[in-house]
């Protein structure tokens, strides 16, 4: 009825037969070129059309929402990382890196399905490439998993500077009790450099236990989580607690989740 101009509304007029679907509804006739039509049946049409519309730009803000989890609340410290992904992984045909390289790109799209809950662990000595290999895993999952679901990247040492700074700063969004409940929320994680010592080294236990307290906080909500370390099994048990330590694993052994770097030189050094 959309193409009726307000001359013909005009002319407009109630006839004796009724609404199949609405019975106590007559029909309306306009002029000899239409057909009659229920009011009502009109007017739930178009607030069905306007639901549609509404729905679907709630909808299209979900899920853009989602996917702008891993710009607006990423946690980075190398700015550079954002331009990293399997692509520009520069590998030599046969080594230890392009195997590692075949095993993120397998493991990520297991983490299109999301029904499989394990951890994966990256552990290497600094500049192999570790945090390069689990952004390129993330942004892979950002982008294809269907549907769409929030991912994030957090540099563990940032993460600790920024919730201990919101300790003189109320105000700040990066409490403690917010980033446990983002973090453990979220559809995949990444924590970057976990056990580094720059986040460990103190003068006193207590805070060394109070960065436990918060990964435990976050480890203990989730299933689905690559973690990246410099550290060993070994070293890294001299670090945490065996409760923290059990939920880093979750699903590692069980579905082959380490990428483990021993042979390949740290890229950074190597410029002269």
């Amino acid at each position: 009825m959309e193409d009726l101009s307000f001359n013909l509304l005009n002319q407009a007029k109630a006839i004796d037969e009724y609404c199949k679907i609405h019975p106590s509804q007559k029909l309306i006739k306009v002029g000899n070129q239409h057909e009659p039509f229920c009011i009502q049946c009109v007017k739930e049409q178009r607030e069905q059309h306007m639901n549609d519309l509404v729905l679907k730009g709630v909808l299209s803000n979900y899920h853009r929402g989602f996917r702008d989890v891993l710009i607006k609340d990423s946690i980075i410290d190398d700015e550079d990382l954002w331009k990293a992904d399997f692509s520009n992984y520069e590998v030599e045909k046969g080594t230890e890196a392009e195997n590692n390289l075949n095993k993120a790109r397998h493991l990520a799209g297991r983490y299109l399905n999301r029904s499989y809950t394990a951890n994966t662990v990256i552990t290497g000595n600094p500049g192999v490439g570790k945090s390069h290999l689990a952004i390129s895993m993330l942004k892979a999952v950002n982008e294809h998993i269907k549907p769409n679901a929030s991912c994030l990247f957090v540099s563990v040492n940032e993460l600790i500077r920024l919730i201990k700074d919101s300790f003189s700063h109320p105000d700040s969004q990066y409490t403690e009790s917010r980033m446990v409940e983002l973090l453990g929320k979220v559809n995949l994680l990444v924590l970057d450099d976990l056990g580094s010592e720059a986040s460990f080294k103190r003068e006193s236990r207590e805070a060394s236990e109070y960065v436990q307290q918060v990964l435990f906080g976050v480890l203990n909500k989730r299933n689905r989580t690559i973690i990246t370390t410099n550290l060993n099994s070994d070293e890294l048990s001299k670090i945490y607690n065996p409760k923290l330590l059990s939920r880093m694993y979750k699903g590692v052994m069980k579905n082959d989740g380490i990428i483990k770097f021993k042979q390949t030189k740290d890229k950074r050094m190597a410029i002269f």
